[in-house]
C-alpha cells in the first residue's frame, strides 16, 4: 500500500474538459492529494502542470504515458480505464477519492462513471464525482447529514433503484416525510438546505445525491 495508504486520490477521466477551476480549488483543499490518470485524462493532468503519481492506459485515446507508475492494459477488456484506476487506489489503501473531468461528452462514459459510485462504496471508500457545476455523492441508504457546500445552491436526490420507500428529508426549503420517491415523477429536484446542515434519511434503496449551482449567464 505505501504511499497510497490514507491519501485521497484524484482520479482524472478523460472526457471533454475546458474549464479547471474547480480542480484548481480541490486542489488548494487537498495539496497532498494522489494524481491517478486514466489514458486521456493525462491531457488534464498536464493541463494543470501535475505529474500522475499512477497512470492507467490502455492508449485508446491518448499514445503517450506518463507517471511514477503506469499500468497498461489492452482495449479488449471488461473494466474501463476509469474503473480499474478506481480499484487500485482502493486497493493499496485510498478510502476517499475523488473523479473530475468524468461527465462531459459521451452519455454512456457519464453514466459509467457515475456507476463507479456504488462500487466504491462495495469497496469500503467513498467516491465524489466532480465537474464545473456539480458535486455528486451516493446515499446508501439509511439515515445521512449533509453538509451544505458553500459553492452549490441547490440539492437533488435521483434514485438508482426504481423506488425509494421511507424518504425523509429534513432541514430543507421542500420536506419530506416517509415518502415513496420513484425515478418516474421525481420530486426531489432543486431542493435548497435551510441549515448549513441537512439530513436525507431513506428506509429502503440507494440515491445519488447530487449538489449544483447554475452558471452565470452570458450578457
Amino acid at each position: 500500500m505505501g504511499a497510497f495508504e490514507g491519501r485521497h486520490a484524484l482520479i482524472f477521466a478523460a472526457a471533454p474538459e475546458q474549464e479547471y477551476g474547480y480542480i484548481r480549488a480541490f486542489l488548494a483543499e487537498h495539496p497532498s492529494a494522489l494524481i491517478v490518470c486514466a489514458d486521456g485524462g493525462l491531457r488534464h493532468a498536464r493541463a494543470l502542470g501535475l505529474h500522475p503519481d499512477l497512470m492507467v492506459s490502455d492508449c485508446d485515446s491518448l499514445d503517450e504515458v506518463e507517471g511514477r507508475e503506469v499500468i497498461r492494459l489492452t482495449p479488449e477488456k471488461d473494466d474501463t480505464d476509469t474503473q480499474r484506476c478506481l480499484r487500485e487506489v482502493f486497493g493499496r489503501g485510498c478510502r476517499e477519492a475523488t473523479l473530475v473531468c468524468a461527465t462531459g461528452g459521451r452519455v454512456d462514459h457519464m453514466l459509467a462513471n457515475l456507476s463507479l459510485l456504488e462500487e466504491a462504496q462495495a469497496m469500503g471508500g467513498r467516491l465524489t464525482v466532480l465537474d464545473r457545476q456539480n458535486s455528486i455523492v451516493l446515499h446508501e441508504g439509511g439515515r445521512q447529514n449533509f453538509i451544505m457546500p458553500a459553492a452549490y445552491r441547490y440539492f437533488s436526490l435521483i434514485p438508482l433503484d426504481a423506488v425509494l420507500t421511507g424518504v425523509t428529508i429534513e432541514h430543507a426549503k421542500y420536506p419530506l416525510r416517509g415518502a415513496t420517491v420513484t425515478r418516474a415523477g421525481m420530486v426531489t429536484i432543486s431542493n435548497e438546505a435551510t441549515d448549513p446542515v441537512f439530513t436525507v434519511s431513506i428506509e429502503n434503496g440507494r440515491a445519488l445525491v447530487i449538489f449544483s449551482r447554475d452558471l452565470p449567464r452570458a450578457l
